[in-house]
């Protein structure tokens, strides 16, 4: 029978799904990831429909209507004494009251800024009604009278037309967060498992059937499968979770999000996948890993930091360029995508960019593979497993 590459990498694949679904160091971090990320969509969730209610006060003589526009709720009660009952009973959040000399808002610590100018205003618009009864005016004959006095703010250094989603981009950015994690985890494991292997000597008889790169392209593809399955689940989950919290109700949000941000995973966990397994095969000992995984490491963190630091300023040139600079672009396009800078063809041609990188990142693993796997003396740099024949 004739060798297939086509066999041993499915072959390979396949025994890489397995050994990834009964780990359970992996399993458990896919599980705890998930819990957590539900937990802050509840957590979320609870925060919003705490502020979704309207703040009260409890107002001392003043016969005072609520408007509908209103960001709070005026309660007419009879008396400083009635006003003192209703905030120990928890029943309003502040109260109005007069002292003769003006007056007072009492409430249990310091007053939100919305109720704070409910009152304020409040105050305001009953003094000059009392005012204006006294030059013998109506609220309405003075409005009539008073002529435009808003003042509207232009930006003339910004396109009035384009406003960013701020919501939809915080979301974005906790995705790309989750997934960059998923990333780590998955991506790391591909390189515990070629040093493991070559440590216990099993890769030497492994190679002595198959050629090392069917076999490290196997072990990427099974990894990267499983990866990508594990965290498409976990965003679909994420993402009912959130349709059914009603968080993004009213904002205009593309779920379309949800598919650029898992080609966004795939090819970033190619990219590190495919790193990580060259430091694996750079050193004997399990111990020794994380020496030669400390440039992948430091790639990563600049990847998440360049999203988490720089997502409120994505107008940036520094911010514009990363969208555009492997492997940052996989954290920083999707959100100049959400925040309505990048469209659908810039996005692509970002993703085009990286996806060329990464073949050039597989070109540089394999070599590397190819001069260091079955090396079984002192641990190599990188600039030795790059220039090594």
């Amino acid at each position: 029978m004739s060798y297939s590459s086509m066999n041993t990498i499915t072959t390979v694949a396949k025994r890489e799904m397995r050994v990834a679904l009964r780990n359970k160091g992996i399993m458990v971090s896919v599980v705890l990831t998930l819990v957590l990320t539900l937990a802050g969509i509840g957590a979320l969730t609870l925060l919003s429909e705490r502020e979704g209610g309207r703040p009260s006060i409890a107002v001392v003589g003043m016969n005072v209507p609520t408007p509908e526009e209103s960001e709070v709720i005026f309660v007419n009660v009879a008396d400083r004494e009635d006003a003192m009952t209703s905030l120990e009973m928890g029943d309003d959040d502040a109260a109005l009251v007069p002292t003769g000399q003006g007056w007072e808002l009492l409430a249990e610590g310091a007053p939100s800024p919305a109720v704070l100018g409910a009152a304020t205003q409040l105050v305001n618009s009953q003094a000059t009604e009392e005012a204006l009864a006294g030059f013998g005016l109506t609220p309405e004959e003075f409005a009539t009278a008073l002529p435009p006095t808003t003042v509207i703010p232009v930006d003339l250094g910004a396109d009035a037309t384009a406003e960013t989603n701020y919501p939809a981009v915080l979301t974005v950015l906790a995705g790309v967060v989750v997934l960059m994690f998923t990333v780590m985890l998955f991506a790391g494991n591909i390189g515990g498992r070629v040093t493991a292997e070559k440590s216990s000597r099993v890769v030497e008889i492994i190679l002595a059937s198959v050629r090392p790169m069917d076999f490290l392209a196997g072990k990427i593809l099974g990894n990267v499968i499983f990866g990508f399955l594990a965290t498409t689940v976990m965003v679909v989950i994420a993402g009912a979770a959130l349709a059914f919290s009603g968080l993004l109700e009213g904002l205009e949000f593309d779920w379309g999000i949800l598919a650029v941000l898992l080609v966004g995973f795939l090819l970033g966990m190619i990219f590190f996948g495919s790193l990580y397994a060259a430091a694996g095969a750079m050193v004997q000992r399990t111990e020794d890993l994380q020496s030669t995984q400390m440039p992948i490491l430091l790639l990563l963190i600049a990847t998440i930091y360049s999203a988490t630091f720089g997502f409120n300023a994505l107008d940036s040139t520094w911010m514009e360029v990363l969208a555009w600079v492997p492997p940052m672009s996989v954290a920083v396009a999707p959100l100049q995508y959400a925040a309505g800078n990048f469209g659908l063809g810039q996005l692509a041609l970002s993703y085009g960019v990286l996806a060329l990188t990464n073949l050039l990142a597989i070109w540089l693993v394999a070599r590397i593979y190819r001069a260091a796997i079955l090396n079984n003396g002192r641990r190599m740099t990188w600039r030795q497993a790059l220039t090594a024949r």
